[in-house]
Protein backbone atom coordinates (compact mmCIF):
# COMPACT_ATOMS: atom_id res chain seq x y z
CA UNK A 1 0.00 0.00 0.00
CA UNK A 2 1.13 3.53 -0.99
CA UNK A 3 1.86 5.45 2.13
CA UNK A 4 3.76 8.33 3.01
CA UNK A 5 5.14 9.58 6.26
CA UNK A 6 6.78 12.55 8.19
CA UNK A 7 7.94 11.89 11.67
CA UNK A 8 9.16 15.43 13.87
CA UNK A 9 10.78 16.81 10.51
CA UNK A 10 12.74 19.78 10.66
CA UNK A 11 14.67 20.96 7.19
CA UNK A 12 16.83 23.94 8.19
CA UNK A 13 18.31 26.63 5.84
CA UNK A 14 21.40 27.93 7.63
CA UNK A 15 19.28 30.32 10.44
CA UNK A 16 15.96 29.60 8.58
CA UNK A 17 13.65 26.46 8.99
CA UNK A 18 11.47 25.67 5.79
CA UNK A 19 9.61 23.16 8.41
CA UNK A 20 9.78 22.43 11.77
CA UNK A 21 8.54 19.76 13.63
CA UNK A 22 6.26 18.35 11.04
CA UNK A 23 4.36 15.23 11.59
CA UNK A 24 2.38 14.06 8.77
CA UNK A 25 1.03 10.39 6.79
CA UNK A 26 -0.46 10.45 3.68
CA UNK A 27 -2.60 7.41 2.19
CA UNK A 28 -3.83 6.79 -1.51
CA UNK A 29 -6.25 9.53 -2.58
CA UNK A 30 -5.89 13.16 -3.03
CA UNK A 31 -4.39 15.48 -0.23
CA UNK A 32 -4.11 18.93 -1.11
CA UNK A 33 -1.17 20.88 1.02
CA UNK A 34 -2.39 24.49 1.94
CA UNK A 35 -0.82 27.63 2.79
CA UNK A 36 0.26 30.86 1.55
CA UNK A 37 3.86 31.47 -0.35
CA UNK A 38 6.94 30.55 1.69
CA UNK A 39 4.32 28.32 4.25
CA UNK A 40 6.89 25.42 3.70
CA UNK A 41 4.55 23.68 0.79
CA UNK A 42 7.76 23.40 -1.47
CA UNK A 43 9.89 22.40 1.73
CA UNK A 44 7.35 19.88 1.84
CA UNK A 45 7.34 18.29 -1.30
CA UNK A 46 11.13 18.75 -1.62
CA UNK A 47 11.56 16.22 1.56
CA UNK A 48 8.71 13.38 0.30
CA UNK A 49 10.52 13.60 -3.49
CA UNK A 50 13.83 13.04 -2.13
CA UNK A 51 15.42 15.93 -3.35
CA UNK A 52 15.90 17.45 0.08
CA UNK A 53 17.11 15.44 3.71
CA UNK A 54 15.51 16.64 6.67
CA UNK A 55 17.90 18.24 9.24
CA UNK A 56 15.90 16.47 12.13
CA UNK A 57 13.24 13.57 11.73
CA UNK A 58 12.76 10.71 9.11
CA UNK A 59 10.74 10.58 6.22
CA UNK A 60 9.37 7.43 4.60
CA UNK A 61 8.09 6.72 1.33
CA UNK A 62 6.69 3.18 0.80
CA UNK A 63 8.97 2.06 3.84
CA UNK A 64 11.96 3.41 2.57
CA UNK A 65 14.18 6.32 2.80
CA UNK A 66 13.19 8.30 -0.45
CA UNK A 67 16.40 10.84 -0.78
CA UNK A 68 19.18 7.83 -1.39
CA UNK A 69 17.16 4.90 -3.00
CA UNK A 70 16.97 5.66 -6.79
CA UNK A 71 14.39 3.06 -7.00
CA UNK A 72 11.89 4.23 -5.42
CA UNK A 73 12.36 6.96 -7.38
CA UNK A 74 11.18 5.84 -10.74
CA UNK A 75 7.79 5.50 -8.86
CA UNK A 76 7.09 9.28 -8.36
CA UNK A 77 5.59 11.50 -10.89
CA UNK A 78 6.63 15.02 -10.38
CA UNK A 79 4.75 18.18 -11.71
CA UNK A 80 7.26 21.40 -11.05
CA UNK A 81 5.64 24.76 -10.10
CA UNK A 82 7.71 26.44 -12.78
CA UNK A 83 8.48 25.66 -16.61
CA UNK A 84 10.88 22.94 -17.18
CA UNK A 85 11.50 22.51 -20.81
CA UNK A 86 13.92 22.09 -23.64
CA UNK A 87 11.63 24.87 -25.59
CA UNK A 88 13.52 23.16 -29.22
CA UNK A 89 11.41 19.64 -28.31
CA UNK A 90 7.91 18.74 -29.38
CA UNK A 91 5.44 17.55 -27.28
CA UNK A 92 6.21 13.87 -27.69
CA UNK A 93 9.98 14.31 -27.87
CA UNK A 94 9.98 15.93 -24.46
CA UNK A 95 7.69 13.43 -22.91
CA UNK A 96 8.94 10.23 -24.39
CA UNK A 97 12.80 11.83 -23.40
CA UNK A 98 11.86 11.13 -19.69
CA UNK A 99 9.90 8.12 -20.23
CA UNK A 100 13.32 6.90 -21.48
CA UNK A 101 15.40 7.79 -18.60
CA UNK A 102 12.32 4.91 -17.12
CA UNK A 103 13.75 1.85 -19.04
CA UNK A 104 11.44 1.91 -21.84
CA UNK A 105 12.57 1.60 -24.99
CA UNK A 106 12.42 4.33 -27.97
CA UNK A 107 9.01 2.76 -29.60
CA UNK A 108 7.62 1.94 -26.19
CA UNK A 109 8.34 5.85 -25.03
CA UNK A 110 6.96 6.96 -28.11
CA UNK A 111 3.91 5.23 -28.00
CA UNK A 112 3.70 5.82 -24.20
CA UNK A 113 3.87 9.58 -24.58
CA UNK A 114 1.25 9.68 -27.72
CA UNK A 115 -1.28 7.89 -25.28
CA UNK A 116 -0.95 10.63 -22.62
CA UNK A 117 -0.74 13.72 -24.44
CA UNK A 118 -4.13 12.50 -26.48
CA UNK A 119 -5.30 12.09 -23.53
CA UNK A 120 -4.48 15.52 -21.87
CA UNK A 121 -5.89 17.12 -25.32
CA UNK A 122 -2.35 17.63 -27.44
CA UNK A 123 -3.27 15.04 -30.18
CA UNK A 124 -3.30 17.80 -32.82
CA UNK A 125 0.06 20.13 -31.21
CA UNK A 126 1.99 17.01 -29.84
CA UNK A 127 4.31 17.59 -32.89
CA UNK A 128 4.61 21.21 -32.23
CA UNK A 129 7.74 22.38 -30.81
CA UNK A 130 7.21 23.01 -26.91
CA UNK A 131 8.27 26.66 -27.67
CA UNK A 132 4.93 27.64 -29.86
CA UNK A 133 3.04 25.93 -26.64
CA UNK A 134 0.20 28.62 -24.68
CA UNK A 135 0.34 28.63 -20.62
CA UNK A 136 -2.49 25.73 -20.60
CA UNK A 137 -0.48 23.56 -23.50
CA UNK A 138 2.43 23.57 -21.25
CA UNK A 139 1.26 23.16 -18.18
CA UNK A 140 -0.04 19.71 -19.84
CA UNK A 141 3.30 18.36 -21.60
CA UNK A 142 4.32 18.75 -18.12
CA UNK A 143 1.71 16.88 -16.31
CA UNK A 144 1.95 14.03 -19.59
CA UNK A 145 6.08 13.78 -18.61
CA UNK A 146 4.94 13.17 -15.58
CA UNK A 147 2.48 10.24 -15.42
CA UNK A 148 3.10 8.76 -18.79
CA UNK A 149 5.30 6.01 -16.73
CA UNK A 150 2.26 5.47 -14.51
CA UNK A 151 3.83 6.23 -11.42
CA UNK A 152 2.26 5.39 -8.42
CA UNK A 153 2.71 8.41 -6.31
CA UNK A 154 2.06 12.01 -7.64
CA UNK A 155 3.18 15.27 -6.37
CA UNK A 156 1.82 18.08 -8.10
CA UNK A 157 3.54 21.46 -7.11
CA UNK A 158 0.47 24.56 -7.85
CA UNK A 159 -0.80 22.38 -10.67
CA UNK A 160 -3.63 25.07 -11.50
CA UNK A 161 -1.04 27.87 -11.23
CA UNK A 162 -1.80 30.02 -14.74
CA UNK A 163 -4.12 27.11 -16.26
CA UNK A 164 -7.04 28.48 -18.02
CA UNK A 165 -10.79 26.81 -17.28
CA UNK A 166 -10.48 24.22 -19.52
CA UNK A 167 -7.42 22.93 -18.48
CA UNK A 168 -8.10 23.22 -14.73
CA UNK A 169 -11.62 21.23 -15.34
CA UNK A 170 -9.18 18.73 -17.21
CA UNK A 171 -6.71 18.14 -14.77
CA UNK A 172 -8.69 18.16 -11.76
CA UNK A 173 -10.79 15.17 -13.94
CA UNK A 174 -7.51 13.81 -14.06
CA UNK A 175 -6.44 13.82 -10.78
CA UNK A 176 -9.80 12.06 -9.78
CA UNK A 177 -9.20 9.26 -12.06
CA UNK A 178 -5.41 8.51 -10.02
CA UNK A 179 -7.02 8.90 -6.89
CA UNK A 180 -9.50 6.14 -8.14
CA UNK A 181 -6.70 3.76 -9.33
CA UNK A 182 -5.37 4.52 -5.17
CA UNK A 183 -2.37 6.17 -6.50
CA UNK A 184 -1.51 9.10 -3.45
CA UNK A 185 -1.89 12.11 -5.41
CA UNK A 186 -0.01 15.26 -3.32
CA UNK A 187 -1.89 18.72 -4.30
CA UNK A 188 0.18 21.51 -3.57
CA UNK A 189 -2.11 25.18 -4.10
CA UNK A 190 -3.19 28.18 -2.79
CA UNK A 191 -6.10 27.83 -4.99
CA UNK A 192 -8.75 27.09 -2.30
CA UNK A 193 -11.79 26.56 -4.23
CA UNK A 194 -10.25 23.68 -6.76
CA UNK A 195 -8.67 21.79 -3.81
CA UNK A 196 -12.39 22.19 -1.53
CA UNK A 197 -13.82 20.44 -4.78
CA UNK A 198 -10.68 18.04 -5.36
CA UNK A 199 -10.90 16.36 -1.54
CA UNK A 200 -12.07 16.58 1.81
CA UNK A 201 -8.21 15.64 3.22
CA UNK A 202 -6.52 18.82 3.70
CA UNK A 203 -3.15 20.14 5.72
CA UNK A 204 -2.88 23.33 6.68
CA UNK A 205 0.84 25.32 6.77
CA UNK A 206 2.21 28.07 7.70
CA UNK A 207 5.64 29.51 8.71
CA UNK A 208 6.97 26.11 8.24
CA UNK A 209 4.64 24.52 11.01
CA UNK A 210 1.39 21.99 10.33
CA UNK A 211 -1.81 24.34 11.96
CA UNK A 212 -3.89 21.34 11.29
CA UNK A 213 -4.53 18.41 9.10
CA UNK A 214 -7.68 16.10 8.26
CA UNK A 215 -11.13 16.61 6.99
CA UNK A 216 -12.51 19.85 6.98
CA UNK A 217 -14.79 18.33 9.79
CA UNK A 218 -11.75 17.56 12.23
CA UNK A 219 -10.56 20.79 11.65
CA UNK A 220 -13.41 22.52 12.95
CA UNK A 221 -13.07 20.16 16.40
CA UNK A 222 -9.50 21.90 16.46
CA UNK A 223 -10.96 25.31 16.17
CA UNK A 224 -13.28 24.85 18.84
CA UNK A 225 -11.93 27.34 20.83
CA UNK A 226 -10.95 29.71 18.07
CA UNK A 227 -13.58 32.80 17.92
CA UNK A 228 -15.88 32.78 14.92
CA UNK A 229 -18.89 34.71 13.91
CA UNK A 230 -22.41 34.02 13.70
CA UNK A 231 -24.92 36.21 11.63
CA UNK A 232 -28.45 36.02 13.03
CA UNK A 233 -31.45 37.77 11.06
CA UNK A 234 -34.76 37.93 13.23
CA UNK A 235 -37.79 38.06 11.26
CA UNK A 236 -38.70 41.50 13.34
CA UNK A 237 -35.87 44.17 13.11
CA UNK A 238 -37.25 45.18 16.83
CA UNK A 239 -36.32 42.01 18.37
CA UNK A 240 -32.46 43.08 17.29
CA UNK A 241 -31.89 44.61 20.95
CA UNK A 242 -33.56 42.13 22.91
CA UNK A 243 -31.40 39.33 21.28
CA UNK A 244 -28.03 41.77 22.07
CA UNK A 245 -29.18 42.08 25.67
CA UNK A 246 -29.94 38.60 26.01
CA UNK A 247 -26.20 37.21 24.56
CA UNK A 248 -24.66 39.22 26.47
CA UNK A 249 -25.08 37.40 29.48
CA UNK A 250 -23.89 34.29 27.88
CA UNK A 251 -19.86 33.69 29.28
CA UNK A 252 -19.21 31.88 25.63
CA UNK A 253 -20.18 34.81 23.43
CA UNK A 254 -17.27 37.55 23.31
CA UNK A 255 -18.59 40.14 21.21
CA UNK A 256 -22.23 40.89 20.52
CA UNK A 257 -22.76 43.86 17.52
CA UNK A 258 -25.86 45.08 15.60
CA UNK A 259 -25.99 45.28 11.97
CA UNK A 260 -29.26 47.65 11.21
CA UNK A 261 -28.06 47.66 7.69
CA UNK A 262 -28.44 44.04 6.75
CA UNK A 263 -31.23 43.71 9.97
CA UNK A 264 -29.46 41.11 11.96
CA UNK A 265 -26.98 40.88 15.05
CA UNK A 266 -23.20 39.41 14.65
CA UNK A 267 -22.02 37.38 17.87
CA UNK A 268 -18.61 35.79 18.15
CA UNK A 269 -17.95 32.96 20.41
CA UNK A 270 -15.30 30.90 21.37
CA UNK A 271 -16.75 27.95 22.10
CA UNK A 272 -18.77 27.06 19.22
CA UNK A 273 -20.59 23.95 19.92
CA UNK A 274 -21.63 25.54 23.58
CA UNK A 275 -23.41 28.13 20.90
CA UNK A 276 -25.29 25.71 18.76
CA UNK A 277 -26.47 23.50 21.38
CA UNK A 278 -27.99 26.51 23.39
CA UNK A 279 -28.97 29.12 21.01
CA UNK A 280 -31.83 27.27 19.65
CA UNK A 281 -33.30 27.54 23.83
CA UNK A 282 -32.62 30.75 23.95
CA UNK A 283 -34.40 31.83 20.56
CA UNK A 284 -37.78 29.55 21.90
CA UNK A 285 -37.41 30.95 25.28
CA UNK A 286 -37.04 34.46 24.42
CA UNK A 287 -40.01 34.22 21.75
CA UNK A 288 -38.00 35.36 19.21
CA UNK A 289 -38.98 34.46 14.96
CA UNK A 290 -35.56 33.87 12.98
CA UNK A 291 -35.24 34.19 9.32
CA UNK A 292 -32.10 32.87 9.38
CA UNK A 293 -28.50 31.91 11.13
CA UNK A 294 -25.79 32.16 9.11
CA UNK A 295 -21.52 31.57 9.88
CA UNK A 296 -18.44 33.09 7.90
CA UNK A 297 -16.93 29.19 8.44
CA UNK A 298 -18.66 27.82 6.17
CA UNK A 299 -15.61 26.95 3.44
CA UNK A 300 -12.59 26.64 3.88
CA UNK A 301 -11.01 29.94 2.82
CA UNK A 302 -12.93 31.05 6.30
CA UNK A 303 -11.03 27.97 8.08
CA UNK A 304 -7.38 28.74 6.73
CA UNK A 305 -8.16 32.94 7.63
CA UNK A 306 -9.20 32.12 11.58
CA UNK A 307 -5.94 29.83 12.00
CA UNK A 308 -3.14 32.00 10.12
CA UNK A 309 -5.18 35.25 9.29
CA UNK A 310 -6.77 36.50 5.74
CA UNK A 311 -3.83 39.14 4.94
CA UNK A 312 -1.21 37.03 4.03
CA UNK A 313 -3.68 34.61 1.76
CA UNK A 314 -3.38 35.82 -1.65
Amino acid sequence: MNEVILQNVTKSYGNVQGVSGLDLKINPGITGILGPNGAGKSTTMKLILGLSRPSIGNVSVNGVNPFDNFELKKTIGFVAEYDCFYEHMTGIEYVSYFLRMHDFNQEQANELAREELTELGLEEAMHRRIRTYSRGMRQKAKVARATAFNPSILVLDEPFQGADPSTRHLLMKKMEKWAQDEKIVLISSHILHDVENLTDSIVLINNGRMLASGDRHEIRKLMANIPRKVMVAPTDKKALRTIAKRMLDEVWITSVNIDEKNEQIILETNQSEKFYSELPNIIHKEKIGVKKISSDDDSLDSLYEKLVGGDQWK
